[in-house]
């Protein structure tokens, strides 16, 4: 079966896409690129409506000539072209690759939804499969990154298609021999200095050397790995949905006790889905899952955070486990703390949770928390302010605690210390940790009045 007749059964196997409808097709005027799209021209059935996406990287002297002969190849061969070029003067020092594939799939996105497609194909070939594997391997990472290049996968909403992988680049030069077409060749492939044109011309020869059928194995290998972990993230899915909320600022929190019920292996799989399929994480390396693993189940160390790439922190607070941005932690320490003048018989709203008002009677705060305090007219106004590090609580046994410690006593997370608010008398005695704890108070004043702090939780 030669190339053409193979690629018509790949196309009529899947249903990436239907007879005539518009696909985006990324080409770059290299062997890949053109041979696909002569074979997606030359379909016999599910035959698409092609645009053809370009981009003129401008970095090198014969890409002028390269826009040319797309400019013709379309005319001639009536297919919609749509063009770009990457202006000179975003080019970085350093990162130029990472720079031009980023700015080449902003650009293909924007095709895709000018023209209301749902399918980008791009020419990665069985050499390019086999290249990423052995890049990723040497590199180090987690299992899913062997799975190389995946055949097709959601790219921004619509379907990247690579419908090549199963053949080699060799053959796709030779169709191109044998059928007349035109390509041009990016002298920068044959740089040594990078490291996959070292892998493609120093590694991957000698391993076909070994095995001519290396390229079929390298994507067999990376189908079953896709299908087996597609089969455990499924399974795992339930334990994920279980042990995890999302808190303000969307901010997933763990519950490690769901997570103490299951096998390590579990744990590192639902951590890792977490980081990769909740947060976008990319690459999440192997030390990095330890350190997570670790900070999430050592019993000796109940408080702990953990600081990850792209500005996330990891924060445990005993059997929780939150995931924050650091820019989300600055939003949330410069809230403005409260500070007033407490009015008798009146609602104070502490934060989104709680309330808090001083009341002369009792009176039938059924769902509510009470505490009294027997009070003299010294003691007033009364005052809510933020907790600072000097505050003491006095105890029933007439000893004090600082309010640290009774804040850690009552597992209150580090992240939410810094929020406590303390109401406290005209001469700063600290009469409540609100929403934690009250002191046992009472004025040696001749007269006193017995008065009633109550504070009432809040559903979000």
């Amino acid at each position: 079966m030669d190339l053409q007749a193979r690629f018509n059964a790949i196309v009529a196997r899947h249903h990436w896409w239907d007879d005539g409808e518009r696909i985006v097709i990324a080409v770059s005027t290299g062997v890949d690129s053109m041979v696909l799209l002569h074979l997606v021209e030359h379909l016999t059935r599910k035959r698409p409506e092609i645009i053809v996406a370009y981009v003129d990287h401008q970095l090198r002297e014969q890409s002028r000539q390269e826009s040319r002969y797309i400019r013709a190849y379309c005319r001639d061969h009536q297919l919609q072209l749509q063009e770009t070029a990457w202006p000179i003067e975003q080019h970085p020092k350093s990162g130029v690759e990472a720079a031009a594939r980023a700015f080449r799939y902003d650009w293909f996105n924007q095709l895709l939804r000018k023209y209301q497609a749902n399918v980008l194909l791009t020419a990665h070939h069985g050499d390019d499969l086999a290249e990423t594997v052995l890049m990723k391997w040497v590199r180090g990472g987690q299992l899913n990154a062997l799975s190389g290049i995946q055949e097709s996968r959601q790219f921004r909403g619509a379907t990247m298609v690579r419908p090549l992988l199963s053949f080699s680049k060799q053959e796709l030069y030779d169709f191109a021999v044998a059928a007349d077409i035109r390509w041009f060749e990016d002298q920068t492939n044959q740089e040594l200095q990078v490291e996959r044109n070292r892998i493609r011309h120093q590694v991957v020869p000698v391993l076909k050397q070994e095995n001519p059928h290396m390229l079929d194995h390298v994507l067999e290998y990376s189908i079953q790995i896709q299908e087996t972990l597609n089969v455990v993230r499924k399974l795992t899915a339930p334990i994920v949905d279980q042990a995890v909320t999302v808190t303000d600022f969307s901010q997933p929190t763990i519950d490690l006790n769901v997570l103490s019920r299951y096998s390590q292996s579990v744990v590192r799989v639902v951590l890792q889905s977490i980081l990769e399929d909740r947060l976008h994480f990319k690459d999440v390396s192997q030390k990095q899952l330890d350190m997570l693993y670790r900070l999430a189940t050592n019993p000796a160390r109940p408080q702990g955070q953990l600081y990850l790439e792209g500005g996330w922190r990891v924060v445990r607070s005993y059997q929780q486990l939150t995931i924050v941005q650091e820019d989300k932690i600055f939003a949330e320490k410069s809230k403005i703390k409260p500070d007033f003048m407490v009015i008798l018989d009146r609602w104070y709203s502490i934060d989104e949770t709680l309330k808090i008002g001083v009341f002369r009677d009792d009176q039938p705060f059924l769902t509510d928390r009470v505490y009294h305090f027997d009070l003299a007219d010294s003691d007033f106004p009364l005052r809510v302010r933020p907790a600072n590090a000097n505050d003491q609580i006095a105890l029933t046994n007439g000893g004090h605690q600082r309010v640290n410690r009774v804040l850690i006593n009552a597992k209150i997370p580090s992240i939410k210390r810094n929020q406590t608010s303390v109401l406290v008398t005209a001469s700063g005695t600290v009469l409540s940790v609100l929403g934690v704890k009250a002191t046992f108070y009472r004025s040696v004043a001749e007269t006193t009045h017995t008065y009633f702090l109550v504070e009432r939780h809040v559903d979000q």
